[in-house]
């Protein structure tokens, strides 16, 4: 594997390329302004977006709705997953049902959470929980699954409760996957705010956008989508950070008896189950 820092500037070449690209475009005339801005206007509409004090107010709005819908997500995504992880049967009741539901975009529930919710941040809140929740219950499940048999055998051998069952094997041994949906999640929360501030909002990323389309503000328009990317690049690798530096405890790493490492164990598990 190579070294990170002889690769990280490869990561930059095209989307350098395409900036220098954008800015030769327009620089010759070549850009037809009314649909495709030049950089510098881009630029400029951002400015004044944050002179006018518009930007981080619509930034501010975006972040709580998305906080809000994704922490209820957690609330119902991560239990309703490890209990069909751990109950095998639960498939058969809600296996059908959240495959179907997850088919569908957001975007086509709009006119039903307007319907059920009205013209506030209910429908907003619901579009962002609906985006974000199918990821977090199916990767909290399978990291259930995936943990080792004989890890379930001890649990019963030891006869633990379900509450020692629960904190000393399902939580460290779903760890790695329950984080993985938590972070697509996320991800798919964030992509969802254009759709959720649709639903009649005065404010945010989304509604500037949105806004910006019907003044025929194409400047403006993509100085809110780059900030909707730049962003969600930051909350990911926040994320990310978060992963590997505050809980890493419950990473899995065990080694067979014949010396080979496996990943996909838990270690710490193991030291509990030797407490008991």
């Amino acid at each position: 594997m190579q070294n990170n820092s002889t690769t990280a500037w490869k990561g930059l070449v095209i989307p350098t390329s395409i900036l220098f690209l954008w800015v030769f475009l327009g620089m010759i005339g070549r850009l037809n302004t009314q649909l495709f801005p030049t950089l510098g206007e881009v630029w400029d509409a951002f400015c004044y977006l944050v002179q006018k004090g518009l930007l981080w107010h619509h930034v501010a709005d975006s972040l709580s709705r998305v906080l809000a819908g994704f922490g209820l997500a957690i609330l119902v995504g991560v239990p309703l997953g490890l209990l069909m992880g751990c109950v095998p049967q639960s498939h058969i009741w809600f296996g059908p049902m959240l495959h179907f539901l997850r088919q569908i975009p957001p975007t086509a529930w709009v006119p039903v959470f307007l319907l059920w919710f009205g013209i506030g941040e209910g429908p907003k809140f619901a579009v962002i929980f609906y985006a974000s929740v199918f990821p977090i219950v199916i990767n909290s499940a399978l990291g259930v699954q995936q943990i080792p048999r004989e890890y379930w055998e001890v649990s019963r051998v030891l006869c633990l409760s379900p509450w020692k069952t629960l904190t000393t094997l399902v939580i460290p041994g779903s760890y790695q996957a329950v984080c993985t949906g938590l972070r697509l999640g996320m991800g798919m929360s964030w992509r969802a705010i254009v759709a959720a501030e649709m639903l009649a909002s005065t404010s945010g990323l989304g509604y500037l956008v949105m806004s910006s389309r019907s003044l025929a503000r194409v400047d403006e328009m993509f100085a809110g989508i780059a900030l909707i990317g730049l962003i969600g690049i930051v909350i990911d690798a926040a994320f990310v950070k978060v992963q590997n530096h505050l809980i890493p405890a419950w990473r899995w790493r065990v080694t067979k008896a014949g010396g080979e490492e496996l990943v996909g164990a838990p270690a710490p598990v193991t030291a509990s189950f030797q407490e008991v």
